[in-house]
């Protein structure tokens, strides 16, 4: 998630470092880790609990070739080519537990994502057109995985222990969001062609890591276009390009 304005480490050498700090600020990782490793084989692994999820948005005849990690350390999750990984480490694992099940879905439907598409955006960029494509893709891949756990939340009545299920069940908060969203994605996309200054990267601040517009706004497109047209059509929009999901919300 090389996106993260927090977690750009160019070397191996920084990212070790970036570990041993957060791991030396940890006073109760064992017990916690012990807790969550447990509950994680007996909720996740042995009920093969986020594959039985993510296959229902994703197309009919997708299998996993991957697997679904569990890590000590770095961000909460992490979809790299066809695998994925969740860190019980993480702070909002200690605090709840079942985040646990919730979060195995998100970063599993990426992996699936992620393969389906065969390829990511990267950062060396510099037109407008780069930007948009950037936003585009991570639209759709974390509004996607913000939506896949969501009927599973309902549920278990967990939509209000998760900051994006929060604002996604405030309409008036999610107008204001979708308004932003799109004053952002509109002027780089109605550009193309024009180049890139060094504050116009400042958007993936907000996009990503302030008001997460992309997971919020994308979950809101992605449960708009499976009521309006079925959860075959919004599955079948993963293989595109992104800006398709985008233009048929």
């Amino acid at each position: 998630q090389a996106y993260r304005s927090d977690l750009k480490l160019n070397t191996p050498y920084a990212l070790v470092e970036y570990l041993l700090k957060k791991a030396a600020e940890k006073k109760n990782t064992a017990e916690v880790l012990k807790k969550n490793i447990a509950y994680a084989k007996a909720e996740i692994a042995e009920k093969n609990y986020p594959e039985k999820i993510c296959l229902q948005y994703l197309p009919r005849d997708f299998e996993y070739k991957g697997s679904l990690y569990f890590t000590c350390g770095y961000d909460i999750g992490v979809a790299y080519k066809g695998n994925a990984s969740l860190n019980l480490a993480h702070d909002k694992f200690g605090k709840d537990q079942k985040e646990l099940k919730y979060y195995s879905i998100h970063e599993l439907h990426h992996a699936g994502f992620i393969t389906l598409k065969k390829e990511m955006p990267g950062l060396n960029i510099t037109t407008y057109e780069g930007m948009a494509r950037i936003i585009e893709y991570f639209t759709h891949l974390e509004g996607m995985g913000v939506y896949a756990p969501l009927e599973e939340r309902r549920k278990d009545n967990a939509l209000d222990n998760d900051k994006d299920y929060i604002v996604l069940t405030d309409q008036k908060l999610m107008k204001e969001y979708e308004t932003q969203y799109f004053a952002i994605y509109s002027k780089f996309k109605n550009s193309p062609g024009k180049e890139l200054a060094a504050d116009d990267w400042n958007c993936l601040s907000e996009m990503s890591d302030g008001k997460r517009l992309w997971y919020t706004v994308g979950a809101m497109m992605a449960e708009k276009i499976d009521r309006t047209s079925g959860r075959e059509h919004l599955v079948s929009l993963i293989a595109q390009p992104s800006e398709n999901f985008i233009k048929e919300y």
